[in-house]
């Protein structure tokens, strides 16, 4: 989002990630099924097989709890029964692959496997790091002839938790912000236009919902329906189960066609995530503060999350706030909630909320102010305990082209007392100009210097927007008066 970017299961729920053969198999053998194991001296456990990785057997017995046992303490017979199963595994792995059209699985049960490894295999770059966390997008309407699963998506998003193991892929295909749109990446979106249509993103969702199931199905069988997501997120999927993961389908009229692919133990908890402590949260962000010796206040440790060409600021910079936070978000889905236009357009209120049951069952808050001027010293209270903060402007090309070069700028200076008195007054045909209505935004302030009376922002357009310092009397100039926060 960041970081925390997933939830965390403990080490038995992990077990339950290997939902073992059950659809790959099925017609093939009894996988799944309970059945009566031996170990080596005799003794009787009735369990169904989920899984094999190495020389360790997953199994779940009838009341439900899973345990991992080395192979050679089951007797002969038993060995043998699952040493076809993890062979006819192997054949449906080709298989997989050969439906994707990349090696998306390697047999590796889902968190086990390294998700750098996984972002390579799928060609997917880096979009962010922190301490908590990674992260993988690609918008792929840029990249000649990449398809998955038989549909070119317009983004792929992969995810790993601290451990470096994968957590999540979100594959968006036909969607209301990408489809059709001739804007650019980063401040370029503001250019935006579209060729999309209601009929024409209606036919392109549906081939694309089409084509994901089929190649799907001829691997792993007819999916299944359920319900998945938390509050307004809570939709209809189709879900199919391979060895730890689940494809998780959806399809929401007029809003995207979106597979997730995520652990098992996940699917079967309904998209109900873990909470994560208050005090964890509070640890984290306070070491994430930064203090430098020219009075520079950042926070670190925020997942970025490029929102691409498409007016989504709002639902990508609320992403990462709630990631921050330790909450699971995906901007895809907070669009669809907040009711962004095609070509962006999300009131923050709306969106607010519509997410609070969600932010609130997780122990969080949020919190909303309006500011008739932006100082230092209102914000600089959510800095000092780690909070960014989400910030309306009008971001216009002035208000860009000075962030740019200031923040080159900055890299240079060796007297940070002689540019403080520069920028006291380097901007004032900016800030006595009248103040702008066009290009509404939404971005974090992470930062601040008081000696200079600059901001640190960030905007959801990748790593270059990560942080750039702006002067406060421009940022003022710019702003719309309204400061949103995700408090632990």
């Amino acid at each position: 989002m960041k970081m925390i970017l997933v939830p965390k299961f403990s080490r038995l729920a992990f077990r339950s990630l290997a939902v073992a053969f059950i659809s790959s198999l099925a017609g093939i053998s009894n996988a799944g099924e309970i059945r009566t194991f031996h170990s080596f001296d005799g003794k009787p456990l009735k369990a169904s097989f989920e899984g094999m990785t190495g020389d360790t057997v997953t199994l779940k017995r009838d009341d439900g709890k899973w345990f991992d046992l080395p192979l050679n303490k089951l007797s002969g017979d038993d060995q043998a029964y699952i040493s076809q199963l993890a062979k006819l595994a192997g054949l449906e792995t080709k298989k997989l692959n050969a439906a994707a059209g990349h090696n998306i699985t390697n047999g590796q049960r889902f968190t086990e496997r390294k998700a750098e490894e996984l972002a390579a295999q799928l060609k997917i770059p880096a979009e962010s790091k922190t301490n908590y966390g990674c992260s993988w997008r690609l918008y792929a309407a840029y990249t000649k002839g990449y398809l998955l699963f038989g549909a070119m998506p317009y983004s792929v998003a992969l995810h790993s938790g601290e451990d470096g193991h994968a957590s999540s892929i979100s594959i968006v295909y036909a969607n209301k912000g990408d489809f059709g749109s001739t804007a650019g990446f980063g401040a370029d979106h503001f250019k935006s236009g579209s060729t999309a249509t209601p009929s024409t993103l209606t036919e392109a969702m549906d081939l694309d919902a089409e084509t994901v199931t089929k190649s799907l199905s001829s691997v792993l069988g007819e999916g299944k329906i359920q319900r998945y997501g938390e509050g307004k997120t809570r939709r209809k999927i189709s879900r199919w189960d391979w060895n730890g993961h689940s494809f998780l389908l959806s399809q929401q009229d007029n809003e995207y066609v979106s597979l997730a692919i995520v652990p098992s133990e996940n699917a079967d908890a309904g998209g109900r995530t873990a909470l994560v402590k208050d005090g964890d949260v509070k640890k984290r962000l306070l070491e994430s503060i930064v203090k430098s010796p020219n009075g520079d206040v950042f926070i670190t440790q925020i997942p970025m999350v490029d929102q691409g060409p498409k007016g989504y600021c709002v639902p990508a910079t609320f992403e990462r706030a709630m990631r921050t936070m330790g909450l699971d978000a995906d901007m895809y889905l907070l669009a669809m909630v907040g009711q962004s236009q095609a070509q962006g357009g999300t009131s923050p209120t709306l969106l607010i909320e519509n997410v609070k049951h969600q932010v609130l069952s997780k122990g969080r808050r949020i919190k909303e102010e309006q500011l008739k001027t932006l100082r230092i010293r209102d914000v600089k209270r959510y800095i000092d305990e780690g909070t960014p903060l989400m910030w309306t402007l009008c971001s216009m090309e002035t208000y860009n082209d000075i962030a740019n070069k200031n923040t080159d700028e900055r890299k240079k200076i060796t007297d940070w007392t002689a540019f403080a008195t520069q920028l006291a007054t380097a901007h004032e045909d900016v800030t006595k100009s009248g103040k702008p209505e066009e290009n509404r935004h939404i971005c974090m302030i992470i930062g601040y210097n008081e000696a200079t009376q600059e901001l640190a922002v960030s905007d959801s357009w990748g790593a270059r927007y990560e942080i750039r310092w702006v002067p406060v009397a421009v940022a003022d100039w710019a702003s719309t008066g309204y400061i949103f926060s995700i408090l632990p």
